[in-house]
């Protein structure tokens, strides 16, 4: 009975280290695989990172690539389109306002970006227009000029206008007298020089007014005065709009259609703009009598001696 019972306790003995040995297996199973799941879950942990830093690069990488084009696109002009919202800025002179030597020649300026259609100019102080001189290259100061000049851009609208006074010292030259060809004829296209003889302001002129004008130069067939200075000269306001708020300045426009001179009536064409000077407070446009101006004969005309 003894040896019975010895081996019922050796083989429980035996059982339980069993089990034993196979609770360590467990937990060494456990446990590798508690490491494994960290190693993933870490290795996941650094995909993820290395994703994030991938695309932020990405992003960082196509908005610089995105400003870059914007700022290439802004510096490069375009042929179809104005570069600029609303107005084109005002164009500049190469030579400040002040004394000068006569000779000196001005250029007008204005920026790369600003695709100008055209550059109109006056030298005489009448506000230049699309039917003023187109600016083609330097001007020549030769005397005392006030000089304006107005850009047109491509989706035709006007800058602000340019504006300097050059003075150059000595007495101005008076105007010399037309000489006819031989033939005696006024040709068409033949430049009058005339001058203002009234005082007009855009505030109580209406459009259709006369103006006075007259002729600042003789007209002569060889030695004889076929037209004499101070002849009268025939001219209408198309334009008088006073100054508005908001520093609208006031407008006057004139035409010129003809000359009367031995007993007939030459056609002319041409005629001047003048703007208010815009300010704070109403600009008023005011044509005064000695404001020089010239037009072109119309139509060629014989004059008898």
């Amino acid at each position: 009975m003894k040896a019975a019972l010895f081996a019922l306790v050796l083989g429980a003995v035996s059982a339980f280290g069993q089990d034993d040995a196979g609770m360590m297996a467990a937990q060494q199973a456990s446990q590798l695989a508690m490491q494994a799941g960290l190693q993933a879950a870490q290795q996941m942990q650094q995909d993820m990172q290395l994703a994030a830093q991938a695309s932020q690069q990405a992003m960082q990488q196509a908005m610089q690539a995105s400003q870059q084009a914007a700022q290439q696109m802004a510096d490069t002009p375009s042929p179809y389109s104005w570069p600029v919202v609303g107005k084109p800025l005002q164009p500049s002179f190469s030579v400040k306002s002040g004394k000068v030597k006569a000779g000196t020649t001005v250029r007008i300026k204005w920026r790369a970006a600003n695709n100008y259609a055209a550059v109109y100019y006056t030298t005489d102080g009448w506000t230049p227009t699309t039917a003023s001189t187109l600016y083609t290259g330097p001007i020549p100061i030769n005397a005392t000029t006030e000089l304006q000049a107005i850009a047109l851009s491509v989706n035709r609208s006007l800058s602000p206008i340019a504006h300097a006074d050059y003075a150059v010292p000595g007495p101005i030259a008076p105007i010399p007298p037309l000489a006819l060809p031989v033939d005696g004829v006024l040709h068409a296209g033949t430049r009058l020089h005339l001058v203002t003889n009234s005082e007009v302001n855009s505030k109580t002129a209406h459009a259709g007014d006369a103006l006075s004008v007259l002729l600042d130069q003789d007209v002569k067939a060889g030695d004889v005065v076929v037209i004499p200075k101070g002849t009268p000269v025939a001219a209408v306001l198309t334009v008088a709009k006073p100054a508005g708020r908001y520093s609208v300045p006031g407008d006057l426009a004139f035409e010129v259609r003809s000359v009367a001179a031995q007993g007939r009536s030459i056609p002319v064409r041409g005629g001047e703009t003048l703007e208010g000077e815009a300010s704070w407070k109403l600009a008023e446009a005011e044509i005064v009598p000695g404001m020089p101006f010239t037009v072109k004969v119309a139509a060629d005309t014989p004059l008898k001696p």
